[in-house]
């Protein structure tokens, strides 16, 4: 769904921001520090239950305050959430107030880019899984209840195998009860990944042939188990080494996205830049296998001109016009509002932040500050 509406309160240095007729492009301007990324942070917050800046909520809500509030309106929803720093937080829809943070994910699908993007592809394996499993939640209905089985049936694994029974009699039927119940959810949850990575592949196929023209790259799944043997036969196989390390090492949290060239691992052949778009790329994918689905994402584009040159830039804003998300683009150049300008033929609302308070400004690059220039 696309957002109308959005106030923000008490959240890092932003001062009761209040932002109305909101646009499909929405872009926020303004020097280091302003508070532009923390509009993006404060979306994120309502959308997932989490910044994508810290894991500590007392690091975003305003120093000295007891709680940070984000209150959004679509055409047919409202959202709001309260987060403490106690850790507590009230989520309500349409006024009423709901149980799980997931009430709020299904209808606000959010896709992040910014420059730490390109993380994705050097770091582990869970960052990329996470993305994997993003697409899962909105596409699939059942992975979600599935997901929380499984993590259950893993958490009891674990603590056997960190804890080992007196009796081994009753530790071996217990873990072998949790096994089956890993197996049977692990294999479904794996079905379904694959069941989505077909529809993924072409879609990424195609948005490489677009911002990587020059570059072959594939997108291959990785189960995190043998398929072949199966999970139930793979977790009595390893059972004795995950004593050793007190955790289980094989089944769908393990899985992984492997990015491959013709040269070698993408992470490891690609520059900066490339690898940028080309995490670009992932996400402009599943924003569409989203929108066949008729689902909206709300796209949020973090210091947009970073490691993108003009022509990525056109093309990256060209292709989020033509896939109906709703996006919020923070710069900190000013000449960058020129190009969108020159480049979007969409509404477009631009909000000049300063010190914690936004104000809107003309679409017109001529109006932007010339120190921003």
């Amino acid at each position: 769904m696309h957002l109308q509406r959005l106030h923000i309160e008490r959240i890092r240095n932003l001062k009761g921001v209040e932002l109305a007729q909101l646009q499909p492009f929405n872009i926020f301007y303004g020097a280091n520090g302003s508070g532009k990324s923390s509009i993006l942070e404060a979306i994120h917050i309502l959308a997932t239950g989490r910044s994508f800046r810290t894991n500590l909520v007392k690091q975003y809500i305003q120093h000295s305050e007891l709680d940070g509030l984000v209150y959004a309106e679509s055409t047919y929803y409202r959202l709001g959430l309260q987060k403490f720093a106690s850790g507590e937080q009230i989520i309500r829809l349409n006024g009423d107030t709901v149980a799980t943070q997931s009430e709020l994910a299904k209808l606000l699908p959010i896709q992040l880019i910014d420059p730490d993007t390109i993380s994705l592809l050097d770091t582990g394996s869970k960052p990329r899984r996470q993305l994997l499993d993003w697409l899962m939640f909105h596409v699939e209905h059942e992975f979600h209840g599935l997901w929380l089985r499984y993590q259950r049936a893993l958490k009891q694994r674990n603590n056997l195998l960190k804890h080992p029974l007196s009796d081994q009699k009753l530790w071996l039927q217990s873990i072998q009860s949790w096994e089956l119940g890993l197996a049977e959810y692990g294999e479904l949850i794996d079905g379904l990944r694959e069941k989505v990575m077909l529809q993924w592949q072409p879609l990424f196929k195609h948005y490489c042939q677009q911002l990587l023209p020059h570059i072959e790259i594939s997108l291959a799944y990785t189960a995190g188990f043998d398929s072949e043997q199966g999970l139930a036969a793979s977790l009595v196989q390893h059972r004795g080494r995950d004593m050793d390390r007190a955790t289980t090492q094989h089944g769908p949290h393990r899985a992984d996205l492997r990015l491959k060239t013709p040269l070698g691992l993408a992470d490891e052949v690609l520059s900066r830049g490339q690898k940028k778009l080309l995490m670009v790329a992932l996400k402009l994918s599943q924003i569409h296998l989203l929108q066949d689905l008729n689902k909206e994402t709300v796209v949020l584009l973090d210091d947009f001109s970073a490691e993108l040159d003009d022509t990525a830039q056109g093309r990256l804003l060209s292709t989020l016009a033509g896939l109906n998300s709703q996006v919020f683009i923070t710069t900190l150049n000013g000449s960058a509002v020129q190009k969108m300008q020159e480049i979007l033929s969409l509404p477009a609302a631009v909000f000049e932040v300063s010190n914690g308070q936004v104000q809107p400004r003309p679409f017109s690059g001529n109006d932007v500050p010339s120190h921003l220039n």
